[in-house]
């Protein structure tokens, strides 16, 4: 039996182009106008700690609970109707046994609504998210969580990725690591084992 922890957006759903231009499009919503690299800026940062960057650098009058409330309200509407799977997740992940659980930055009920739309929730035993357990994923700690839910050692559970920084943690920590590879990318689709 294999152990795995699954990351959500750009691994499990198709959703990255979204994340990618969040940070602006919030920021663009107050009327603001976001510095030109703000989405780069925030990418490896949890939606806490976004929240905070954008409240300190943009001196909005709102609490962190509230900015990240508005940001998800600005993309709900897009878990609920339109992000689709990753192409071959779902045949990847109907074929693959293991004891799945997935470990994301991202809102739990975001996650909750896309994957039971997209049929896939069941293959997953628990949501750990960076607010449940009060890691980013650039802290060990978040995966060593996952892998207490999964209550085996880093070394026996795999890793699914797609950022480069969380990569590098989980493989520092001692997990089994695959990168996923944007589609868009490549000539042909493929997951690449970078844990050799």
């Amino acid at each position: 039996m294999n152990y795995s922890i699954f990351d959500v957006d750009g691994t499990i759903l198709d959703s990255m182009e979204v994340w990618n231009t969040l940070a602006s499009r919030y920021i663009r919503s107050l009327k603001k106008e976001p510095e030109e690299n703000l989405d780069e800026i925030v990418s490896e940062m949890s939606l806490e700690q976004s929240a905070t960057y954008l409240k300190n650098h943009y001196k909005i009058n709102k609490s962190e609970e509230v900015i990240i409330s508005e940001v998800l309200h600005l993309i709900s509407d897009y878990y609920m109707y339109e992000v689709k799977l990753m192409p071959g997740f779902k045949e990847f992940i109907s074929n693959y046994d293991s004891v799945n659980v997935i470990g994301t930055s991202c809102d739990e009920e975001l996650v909750k609504i896309a994957l039971i739309r997209l049929g896939v929730l069941n293959y997953f035993e628990d949501i750990i998210t960076c607010s449940k357990v009060n890691k980013s994923k650039d802290d060990p700690d978040f995966y060593l969580a996952c892998a207490g839910v999964l209550k085996q050692k880093p070394k026996d559970i795999v890793v699914f990725e797609d950022a480069d920084y969380c990569i590098d943690v989980a493989r520092k920590a001692g997990f089994k690591v695959v990168k996923i590879k944007d589609w868009r990318d490549l000539d042909e689709k493929c997951i690449d084992d970078c844990g050799k």
